[in-house]
């Protein structure tokens, strides 16, 4: 009770007293000397030497990035225009610019590498952050969860998709980022069609005189609605937009010549002391054809790997980072619709569609490129080819830096920051007496995949054995073997892309919403699960809402955990199983791994399986040596 808590404080007699005596930032440099083809080599040598006390839990790293989105014709972008600015995003958090991670401590592996680690890193910071967290780590990691129900599929290049995407994008999308009707069409051609999925859109002018049915004496129509579903693409439902990626694409997007003008900010902060300041943004074009941002991408250690979570404060401890990255290319075509004004008839759809994707050093492409219907992000982009690109520190990809050279972030290396602790000697040597030495207890991950599962059962061998298993999740994706039919009808075996590098969708970020059932785990043979979970709702509230939650989700009025049900049932379908209990036996005992269940869906998937194990190391505080 309160009255309790008043009374605790009244009689408390405590004189708090810092054990620290300073705490001070400081970093390191990566050792690639400005080469980021693939791979970061991040060294730690020289914190380790300063003498001090390190707190790696509270350690980050900083990729400085470049973001170039070019055209094929200069005159599509002009110089200093804003045609560009919400045309593309990056997928949820900079986790998806790493692909693996391999980490060693003082010269001895402890991480080992695993594909796709952006995947379920991802996961982890679903299901563990609060949203609190969310507030105060969100803008700074470019960490905003996905809309899980404003996605849409086509499997025909001819069929429109709805005001959330244009003709062209076979495959799945998520890719709607403003408003259904945030502005209406006032001429003969605009860059949207106009009227679908149960709205009708009337022509913004009359025609000869005439008065057109429902237009106002000023000349602006209204919408009229003849019914709305669920999802519903209509303003303020709440699917009707894809508002985590809006939110993605305003945290890194800023543009001080432009907006900012018009609001007299730039009178206080231009350009230039953004880039002083190493503050994400727009950097002025003043070549037309070529828009660059500079983006400052953090990234925490402690959710790279539950490692740095365990960790205590080390003396003399060197870690060793090496990290693939994701750099990609897209390339991709608009074309306009056309409408006619007199009857607000569609002449013509626009058309978005993409024809590569690059990426280099990883599998999965980390950037996304909006709709182009009526109000979403690149509905301003002129009839071209595009290309839009992220590296590091500087663009090397030949087909734009040929035309329109190599931009440069003016924060050339990658950095890794940790504070240096210095305690109080009374504190030290309390810290020393009760814990000299630390057992560290933190888990590994292994990954496995398996692609092509058709519509129907499936049963298949994970590992044949891994030691001190504590949990597997399985995350399932829309497969590339897909059928799908093109322009011309003719019915084309293969999806464009790999569902993770499809330029439209939120994956890897997100699973597909592929429903499973019938599912479960087998460790050695033995069912985790008592009878196989049927149910969207067995799947989540036995399993998922429990998975890396505080308190397993068990305390009222404190919790953590970004995915609720309805979330799981549209969208973020990953199936978890929590493998941890087990008796004080079979602890350190290799266990196979085997998943059944059924695909119910009505399209052929991949699924990713990712396995969590406890590793374990003995570790000297006062030096950083491994003892054990």
């Amino acid at each position: 009770m309160g009255d309790n808590l008043i009374f605790e404080e009244s009689i408390n007699t405590e004189i708090d007293q810092s054990e620290f005596i300073s705490k001070k930032w400081i970093y390191v440099n990566d050792n690639n000397s400005q080469n980021y083809t693939s791979q970061i080599i991040l060294d730690t040598t020289q914190l380790s030497n300063s003498g001090g006390w390190i707190n790696w839990n509270e350690g980050f790293i900083i990729m400085p990035l470049v973001v170039n989105l070019t055209s094929a014709t200069a005159g599509s972008l002009p110089a200093n225009n804003t045609l560009g600015n919400y045309s593309w995003a990056f997928k949820n958090s900079f986790l998806q610019m790493i692909h693996s991670m391999t980490i060693e401590f003082n010269n001895q592996n402890v991480i080992q590498q695993t594909p796709f680690l952006n995947v379920f890193r991802t996961f982890k910071c679903l299901t563990s952050w609060s949203q609190d967290d969310l507030f105060n780590e969100g803008p700074s990691f470019n960490f905003a969860p996905d809309n899980a129900g404003s996605w849409s599929f086509a499997n025909d290049y001819s069929l429109g998709l709805s005001f959330y995407n244009s003709r062209g994008q076979v495959g799945i999308a998520n890719n709607a980022n403003g408003s259904v009707y945030s502005s209406f069409p006032s001429t003969s051609t605009y860059k949207s069609p106009i009227g679908a999925n149960n709205v009708t859109y009337l022509p913004s002018t009359a025609v000869a005189g005439t008065p057109i049915v429902g237009a106002t004496a000023g000349g602006v129509n209204p919408i009229s609605y003849s019914g709305a579903g669920d999802p519903s693409p209509l303003f303020g439902g709440d699917y009707s937009v894809n508002d985590g990626m809006r939110k993605r694409q305003e945290w890194v997007n800023y543009d001080p010549t432009t907006i900012a003008t018009s609001l007299g900010q730039t009178l206080i902060n231009n350009n230039n002391t953004c880039q002083t300041n190493y503050r994400s943004a727009k950097v002025p074009n003043a070549t037309a054809g070529s828009v660059v941002w500079n983006v400052y991408a953090k990234l925490r250690l402690k959710d790279m790997s539950d490692l740095f979570e365990k960790l205590p404060i080390l003396k003399g401890s060197t870690f060793r980072f090496f990290i693939n990255t994701n750099q990609a290319i897209t390339t991709f075509t608009t074309t306009l619709g056309t409408i006619t004004d007199a009857t607000g008839a569609i002449a013509s759809q626009p058309v978005l569609n993409s024809t590569s994707v690059n990426v280099i050093g990883g599998s999965t492409n980390p950037l996304m490129v909006a709709a182009n219907t009526f109000g979403q992000g690149s509905s301003p982009l002129p009839a071209d080819t595009y290309q839009i690109s992220v590296s590091i520190v500087k663009n090397t990809f030949s087909s734009q830096t040929s035309v329109y050279g190599s931009p440069q972030n003016p924060l050339t290396a990658c950095r890794l920051y940790a504070p240096i602790i210095t305690l109080n000697p009374l504190a030290e040597s309390r810290y020393l007496s009760l814990a000299p030495t630390k057992r560290v207890i933190y888990k590994d991950v292994f990954q496995y995949q398996v692609q092509g599962v058709p519509t129907g059962n499936f049963n298949f061998l994970v590992s044949n054995g891994l030691p001190n298993i504590v949990s597997c999740t399985m995350v399932p994706f829309i497969s590339k073997s897909n059928s799908y039919t093109d322009g011309t009808g003719t019915v084309q075996t293969s999806l464009p892309f790999i569902s993770y590098q499809n330029p439209f969708s939120t994956s890897p970020s997100t699973p597909d919403p592929i429903m499973l059932t019938n599912v479960n785990f087998l460790l050695s043979g033995v069912q985790v699960f008592l009878s196989n979970e049927y149910y969207d709702f067995e799947a989540f509230r036995e399993q998922l809402i429990q998975s890396n939650q505080l308190n397993a989700s068990l305390t009222t009025g404190l919790a953590s955990g970004l995915i609720n049900e309805d979330m799981f049932s549209r969208l973020y379908r990953y199936y978890y199983a929590d493998c941890s209990r087990i008796l004080p036996s079979e602890q350190g005992v290799s266990r196979a791994v085997q998943i059944q269940g059924q695909n119910v869906s009505n399209v052929a998937i991949d699924i990713m399986v990712f396995v969590e194990f406890e590793k374990s190391l003995i570790i000297d505080v006062s030096t950083g040596a491994r003892i054990g």
